[in-house]
C-alpha cells in the first residue's frame, strides 16, 4: 500500500475538522441567505422609502418654471453641492424630489419644499444588500463574489441533474424528510434558474465592475480609469470653469427637449457643476421598451443640445452596462414585474435554506447528526428574517442607520446562538417565525397610531397592507404548526431543549 504524506489523525481530530468545516459552510450560507433575503425586500425599496414618509405629497406633473425655482432653492440650501438632482414624477411613480450631495427633499407641485427625505430603514436595507454593511469599496466586491458563487452553483446544479425536464413537476411533500427537501430544493432551483442567473449575474457584474475597470484600464488606458469611463459612458461636454454664475436654463432645457426629442420622457435631471460657468443640464429619458437605465441628452444653460448619450443605440457593451440595474432589481414593467421578482426572490431564499437542510438530514441518516448546528441554522434563517421587521419597527421609534445595523447583526447572531443552546431546529423555526409575524404587524400599527399613514397614498397603503397580510400569515403558520404537534412531541422537544 502506498504511503500517504498526511499524518494519521484520530477520530476526534477528524470530527473536529468536520465540525469546523460545517461551521464555515454555515457562515457562507448564512451571509448568502441574508443577501437573497435583503434583495427580495429591496425590490420594493422605493415604496418602502415613501412609506417611511408617507405624508409627503403625491405629484403627477411639474411645470418647467417650478423645476427651475426648485433648483434655485436647492442650491441656496446646499451651495457646496457639485451635482443637483431633480427626480420628476412618472406615471407609475407620482413623486417630485430634488436633492444634492448633502440630502434630498420632497417637493410639492407648486415648488414648496415639504420635508427633507429621511428613510433610515430603507438606507439600512440598501447598505445590507449592496455592501453587507461593510465599507463600500470592500463590501461590494464581497457581494459580487457571492453573486458569482450563486451563478456557478446554479450551473453545476443543472449539470448534476440529468432528469431535469422529466422531474420538472415532481414534488414530494410527504415521506422521508430528506427526499421532500431535495424535491423542494431541486424543483425551485429548476424553475428559478433563468431568474437566478440573471439576478446573480448582474449583481456580480455590478459589484466587480470597479475591479474589472481597474484591470482593463491598466492594460488599455495606461491605468487611467477616467478614460475607460469616458469610452463607455462618454466624457464631460464642457471644460471645467469654476467662475460663479447664477443657475439658469433648466426650464429652457426642459422646453427644448420636448421640442427636439418628441418621444422624450425625462424622469431625472442632473445639473453638473451648478452655479459655475461650466454648468450644464443632463436629462435621463425613460426608454419604456428597453432595459437600459435611460437615454441621456445634455443641454447648455442656453437651451442648446450639446450631446446625446446613445445608450439605446451605441456599442453593445455600453447598452449591456446600462441594463444591469433594471434587470437586477426588476425596475421595469411596473408593479407586476416587481411582484414576480419578489416571489422568485422568496423561492431563492428557500433554495438556500433547504440546501443546508439537506446536508443536515444526510448527516442524520448516516448516524452523524448535528442537532446543535441544525438548531443554529434554523435560528439564523428565521432569526435574521425576524430582525428585518424588528429593525423596521425600531426605525419608527427614531433609531438611526448605524444603530439599525448593530441591532440587526447582533440580534441575528444572538437568536441563532440561543437556538443552538436552548432550542431544537423545529422549535426555533416556530418561535422566530411567529416573532417575525408579530414584528410585521407592529410596524404598520405604530405607523398608523402615529398618524403617518396617508390613505390617499396608494404606495404607502400598499406597503402597510403587505406587512399586515404577510405578518398574519407568519403568525398563523407559527401558531398552527405548534397546535398540530402531538403532545408527546412537544414534551420531548421541551426536554431536549
Amino acid at each position: 500500500m502506498a504511503k500517504t504524506i498526511w499524518p494519521k489523525s484520530s477520530s476526534a481530530r477528524v470530527d473536529s475538522a468536520l465540525s469546523a468545516h460545517s461551521v464555515m459552510g454555515l457562515v457562507i450560507s448564512a451571509l448568502l441567505f441574508v443577501l437573497c433575503l435583503s434583495g427580495t425586500v429591496a425590490v420594493f425599496e422605493d415604496e418602502i422609502e415613501w412609506w417611511e414618509q408617507a405624508n409627503t405629497p403625491v405629484v403627477h406633473s411639474v411645470d418647467p418654471a417650478i423645476v427651475q425655482s426648485s433648483a434655485d432653492e436647492l442650491l441656496k440650501r446646499d451651495p457646496d453641492t457639485t451635482h443637483l438632482y431633480v427626480y420628476l414624477p412618472r406615471e407609475d411613480w407620482p413623486r417630485y424630489v430634488v436633492g444634492g450631495d448633502n440630502g434630498s427633499y420632497a417637493v410639492s407641485e407648486t415648488g414648496t419644499f415639504v420635508a427633507k427625505l429621511e428613510a433610515p430603514w430603507n438606507e439600512f436595507l440598501i447598505e445590507l444588500h449592496y455592501y453587507l454593511t461593510m465599507p463600500h469599496s470592500f463590501g461590494i466586491i464581497i457581494v459580487a463574489i457571492f453573486g458569482v458563487m450563486l451563478v456557478s452553483m446554479a450551473i453545476s446544479g443543472l449539470l448534476a441533474h440529468p432528469r431535469i425536464f422529466r422531474d420538472a413537476f415532481r414534488f414530494k411533500r410527504s415521506g422521508q424528510a430528506r427526499l421532500a427537501q431535495v424535491d423542494l430544493h431541486n424543483r425551485l432551483s429548476v424553475w428559478t434558474t433563468p431568474f437566478l442567473v440573471a439576478v446573480a449575474g448582474t449583481g456580480a457584474m455590478i459589484g466587480l465592475f470597479g475591479v474589472a475597470a481597474l484591470v482593463f484600464a491598466q492594460t488599455n488606458y495606461g491605468g487611467d480609469t477616467s478614460k475607460l469611463s469616458e469610452a463607455i459612458f462618454g466624457g464631460e461636454v464642457l471644460e471645467p470653469d469654476e467662475t460663479p454664475v447664477p443657475l439658469t436654463g433648466v426650464d429652457t432645457a426642459m422646453i427644448n427637449l420636448s421640442r427636439d426629442v418628441v418621444d422624450a420622457n425625462p424622469f431625472l435631471i442632473v445639473v453638473h457643476e451648478p452655479g459655475q460657468k461650466s454648468q450644464h443640464i443632463q436629462f435621463y429619458s425613460d426608454e419604456t421598451d428597453r432595459l437600459i437605465y435611460g437615454e441621456t441628452y445634455t443641454y447648455s444653460t442656453d437651451g442648446e443640445l450639446l450631446a446625446t448619450g446613445h445608450n439605446s443605440d451605441g456599442p453593445a457593451g455600453q447598452q449591456i452596462a446600462l441594463s444591469m440595474y433594471k434587470l437586477h432589481f426588476g425596475d421595469y414593467g411596473g408593479l407586476w414585474i416587481k411582484a414576480a421578482y419578489f416571489g422568485l426572490g422568496i423561492m431563492l431564499c428557500i433554495i438556500v435554506a433547504t440546501g443546508l437542510n439537506i446536508y443536515f438530514l444526510k448527516r442524520r441518516e448516516k448516524g452523524r447528526s448535528a442537532p446543535r448546528l441544525e438548531a443554529m441554522w434554523s435560528g439564523w434563517i428565521w432569526g435574521s428574517t425576524a430582525m428585518l421587521p424588528v429593525t423596521l419597527t425600531a426605525s419608527l421609534m427614531g433609531i438611526g442607520v448605524a444603530m439599525l445595523i448593530a441591532v440587526y447583526w447582533l440580534g441575528s447572531i444572538l437568536l441563532a446562538a440561543a437556538a443552538c443552546v436552548w432550542l431544537t431546529a423545529a422549535k426555533a423555526g416556530r418561535l422566530y417565525r411567529g416573532g417575525a409575524g408579530l414584528a410585521m404587524l407592529a410596524a404598520p400599527a405604530i405607523h398608523l397610531i402615529r398618524g403617518e399613514l396617508v390613505w390617499s397614498n396608494p404606495y404607502a397603503v400598499g406597503v402597510s397592507v403587505g406587512l399586515v397580510v404577510i405578518g398574519a400569515l407568519f403568525v398563523f403558520r407559527a401558531v398552527g404548526s405548534f397546535v398540530e404537534l402531538p403532545r408527546s412531541v412537544r414534551a420531548s422537544e421541551t426536554e431536549a431543549a
